[in-house]
């Protein structure tokens, strides 16, 4: 069993955009049983969407880099063959693993790799990453927002606490939230703007919008998927509008 410390920095986005998160760096630490150091894994990658200026400063990369870098796709590929077959996968934070199963369905790829075994460090410690290693006396390595020297240090937290990797609580995925975070913000602004123009948005006119077409296109969602979309469209529809929207969310 190998376990595998890794670590991402987003492009981001504005407060909203229909675009996902989108990774642009992959740091990982691969240790063996006896928590030593075996490989270090650290990847840009080169955005599908438009670069968020907040995020490149925030990481510290810049747009050339990432221009040149390797598409999602070659680069994952890459670590896959990193992690090997017989592994954990280990994050500080569960938006880690959200965030790459995101990535992979944007790319069409299969995420049957990342579906088990997900440990999300922060369930056993308090606060941020820097934080800990504070209160635990511990140097922080590197650049902070870097995504390899992030997953060094968590590996210097994991060391302290090395029983995490056989603790059974794993993190685990949720389809529907995968299918619909990225679009849950645009159904609250869109049934919010139809109600202050006095008027009660519906579900296929909802399903007709620029935004959401995009959106559907760009997480490649199945029928089913879409109809997940429409559970939670009816879901904040109920929320605004009462019973009244009985009708109206298939019309």
């Amino acid at each position: 069993m190998q376990y595998i410390v890794m670590d991402l920095e987003f492009n981001g986005r504005r407060h909203y955009d229909i675009y996902p998160m989108e990774i642009i760096e992959i740091g990982a630490v691969k240790l063996n049983e006896q928590m030593e150091i075996v490989e270090t894994f650290q990847s840009f990658i080169r955005p599908k969407f438009p670069l968020n200026r907040f995020a490149l400063q925030f990481c510290g990369i810049t747009k050339e880099t990432l221009l040149k870098s390797k598409p999602f796709e070659v680069v994952i590929e890459k670590f896959k063959k990193f992690c090997g077959t017989d592994y954990k996968l280990i994050a500080w934070g569960g938006s880690d693993f959200f965030t790459l199963m995101v990535d992979c369905k944007v790319n069409r790829v299969n995420t049957e790799w990342i579906t088990t075994h997900l440990l999300d460090m922060t369930r056993y410690y308090d606060g941020g990453l820097q934080q800990a290693l504070e209160e635990h006396g511990l140097q922080f390595i590197g650049q902070s927002h870097s995504a390899l020297d992030d997953a060094l240090n968590a590996v210097l937290l994991l060391k302290l606490k090395p029983w995490i990797v056989s603790d059974a609580n794993y993190f685990i995925p949720d389809p529907v939230k995968i299918c619909t975070g990225g679009i849950k913000k645009w159904i609250l602004i869109s049934l919010e703007e139809a109600l202050q123009n006095n008027q009660m948005l519906s579900w296929n006119d909802f399903l007709k919008d620029q935004n959401t077409e995009k959106y559907i296109s760009i997480m490649n969602l199945s029928e089913n998927e879409i109809r997940m979309v429409q559970n939670l469209f009816k879901k904040f529809a109920q929320m605004k509008y009462g019973r009244k929207t009985k009708k109206l969310l298939y019309a």
